[in-house]
């Protein structure tokens, strides 16, 4: 690194990298100072002098009260000179839970249109047909509904699940699943025996909020790695934090990501595989959207596992049910070590949605169902796509999404979809604001909304106003 006599030239040098790389885009706002203090261990006024030099090189725009942002032209520019070192990647403790929670708290306390959390409607979900299999498992399978699971999982449920493995290159037997309580529980069990407290994980950017909560609670670090938007994350940066044993484990998603919707082409999908094989480094695989994944259904990282490293999690709680809190992981070569710690947190999953479950598979319904739901959630996260661009401001990029039911807009200018959430709530409309999905304070010019319910007149009447409130921030 140039330039060690002055402590702000090295932090500059770090920065300058960060967005030549693309790591921070043209309009994408920097970490704050206080942030970016605590990330170097310098004082404030180092990452005062280092934003002073970026914007005399025309590197980084400030702007009062709302921050420092890229320079709008030179996301396209490269580096001259000799071609620059690896970036240093930098871990980042999480500390999100208090603004997770008041962005979530409106959802369910008053009546409103809700863009903010991500899940399919109901009004397009089999339900009276998932209730009924409920009451003809209770009556025909009333003993076994009653009575713990196997801590493993029912039989005939776990049967289902490896037959979905049919057509991977490397299959998942019933003795390699466990069952869980949601993904999220797998996720958690995942990471309590993959990393330990002050570990690093590395993680797309944005990153579903959900996984960055995960390791605030546990006490682990985010290591985030620059994500294309329609390919995921950068394998050459992960290979580098593996390789230079920064990080203990990888969180992805490679089926519709949640926030951004892409799909990982099958070729990086099987080169994750291998990387993780290769430096021992295990890969938790978050495929809860996987189901909906619009077209043809698509192989999981889990498929080209050939050294148990990767850490399959899944559920039906956003293809079908999500008050059956209904999941599964498939730990590779950590089964063991799993099945200890769901013994210890709470022993088994309750039995009657696994019979239900199992029924609705091997009837081939829940087959029929992904077919109408993925058409639903594509009719309708395309029309909410067209909306946007209607009514948002001229500028407004949005990720088209490959599966799933979320939109993620990056909105122009200074706008800050924090106070965006707050004027919207005034008018009874739920958003999520983008800065959730990093752990850094990236992203406050970002916004998720959900696709998840049909399109009707109030739905595109809340559209419009919140378009007219983006306006009314940059005027």
């Amino acid at each position: 690194m140039p330039g060690k006599a002055y402590l702000y030239e090295n932090v500059s040098h770090r920065l300058r990298q960060h967005i030549h790389e693309g790591s921070y885009r043209a309009g994408e706002k920097l970490p704050s100072v206080r942030v970016l203090s605590r990330l170097f261990h310098v004082s404030v006024n180092t990452i005062l002098q280092c934003f002073r030099q970026l914007e005399a090189d025309g590197l980084i725009h400030r702007i009062p009260r709302s921050g420092v942002i890229v320079a709008p032209t030179l996301s396209e520019q490269k580096p001259t000179g000799s071609a620059p070192r690896p970036i240093p990647l930098l871990p980042v403790e999480v500390s999100l839970s208090e603004e997770i929670l008041r962005y979530m708290e409106p959802y369910t306390s008053r009546p409103m249109t809700r863009f903010g959390i991500a899940l399919p409607d109901s009004e397009i979900m089999p339900v009276e047909r998932v209730l009924q299999a409920f009451r003809e498992v209770t009556r025909s399978h009333g003993v076994a509904s009653w009575h713990y699971a196997h801590p493993r999982g029912g039989e005939a449920f776990a049967h289902q699940l490896a037959r979905r493995s049919l057509n991977y290159p490397m299959p998942v037997t019933e003795q390699d699943l466990l069952v869980t309580n949601g993904c999220m529980e797998a996720i958690e069990l995942a990471l309590r025996v993959v990393t330990k407290r002050g570990d690093a994980v590395a993680i797309e950017t944005p990153a579903y909020y959900g996984t960055l909560l995960a390791l605030e609670v546990l006490g682990r670090k985010a290591l985030p790695i620059p994500t294309h938007p329609q390919r995921g994350i950068r394998l050459a940066a992960l290979e580098q934090a593996m390789r230079q044993g920064q990080i203990s484990a990888c969180i992805i998603s490679a089926n519709a990501q949640n926030p951004l919707g892409f799909s990982m082409p099958t070729a990086h999908r099987e080169k994750l595989a291998q990387l993780a094989g290769r430096y021992k480094v295990p890969v938790i695989e978050n495929d809860i959207w996987g189901d909906t994944v619009f077209g043809e259904a698509q192989l999981p990282v889990k498929a080209f596992d050939r050294e148990g490293e990767v850490i399959y999690c899944n559920s039906f709680s956003k293809s079908l049910m999500p008050g059956m809190r209904l999941g599964w992981i498939a730990p590779g070569r950590f089964l063991h070590r799993v099945l200890e710690l769901k013994q210890v947190s709470n022993i088994t999953t309750a039995s009657a949605p696994q019979l239900v479950m199992a029924k609705l598979m091997e009837s081939g319904f829940y087959h029929h169902h992904l077919q109408q739901l993925r058409t639903h959630l594509q009719c309708q996260t395309r029309e909410l796509m067209a909306l946007s661009r209607q009514y948002f401001p001229v500028g407004t990029r949005i990720n088209e999404p490959a599966g799933g039911c979320v939109l993620w807009l990056e909105l122009p200018g200074a706008i800050d979809t924090g106070q965006l959430f707050d004027r919207a709530l005034a008018q009874q409309i739920h958003i999520f604001p983008g800065r959730v999905f990093s752990p850094a304070g990236r992203h406050t010019h970002c916004l998720r909304l959900n696709a998840g319910s049909p399109i009707t007149p109030d739905i595109a009447a809340a559209v419009r106003k919140l378009g007219v409130l983006a306006h009314q921030q940059l005027t």
